[in-house]
This record gives structure tokens, sequence and C-alpha cells, in this order.
């Protein structure tokens, strides 16, 4: 048997992953914090919802026609067209847009679709 007197404790120190990963990317995209996963976790497949946004640089760009665009977008429709096809692992290409909109904040144009 093992006594707790002869145990060691050993400080263990996590790398500063953040930092590293912005010293090697372009300044235009930065790495703000990460949390540990189990190795079972896949970002494709476990999570179960997602946030996209897409940033346009301002041109003379129609807002009001791509906010029209995007309710065409809502609701359940089937991607599979948009997929990246692995029928392995994917058998379902249906997903539900729950809810978009066109924004101009400080001359970028952003779409935001959950």
């Amino acid at each position: 048997p093992v006594s707790p007197a002869s145990l060691i404790l050993k400080t263990v120190y996590e790398y500063d992953y953040p930092r590293v990963l912005n010293n090697v990317l372009p300044p235009s995209i930065r790495i703000l914090g990460w949390c540990p996963v189990s190795p079972e976790f896949s970002a494709r497949f476990s999570c179960g919802q997602r946030t996209y946004r897409y940033f346009f640089p301002r041109r003379n760009l129609d807002l009001s026609a791509m906010a029209q665009g995007l309710q065409y977008m809502m609701g359940r429709h089937d991607f599979r067209n948009l997929c990246k096809m692995n029928c392995e692992q994917v058998y379902n290409f249906e997903r539900v847009v729950k809810g978009g909109k066109v924004v101009s904040p400080q001359m970028v144009y952003s779409v935001s679709m959950e």
C-alpha cells in the first residue's frame, strides 16, 4: 500500500495555447481561449448548435436584398449540396436555421446565422 507521506506532489503547468497559436497565426485571426475536451469529442459531429458569422467588406451591397434572401434560409432545409459529403458519418443533411440578421456595424457588413 502507498502511504500519503510517500506521495510526491508535482506542479503541472498548462501551456498558454492562445499565445502559442497567436504567434503563428496572421494578425487577422486570433485565438481568445480554449478548453479541454474528451478524446471522443468532434467539433464537427458532437455539437448540438452552431452560430456562423460572415463578414463582408463594405461595398455597394444591397442590404435589403441580403436580408430578404436570408429569410428564405429560415426553417428546416436539406443542405446536402452545400455539405462535405461523408456518407459514412453523415446520413441527415437537413438543418434548421433558427435566426439570422444582416447588420452594418462600423463599415463592415455581417450576416449571423444560428
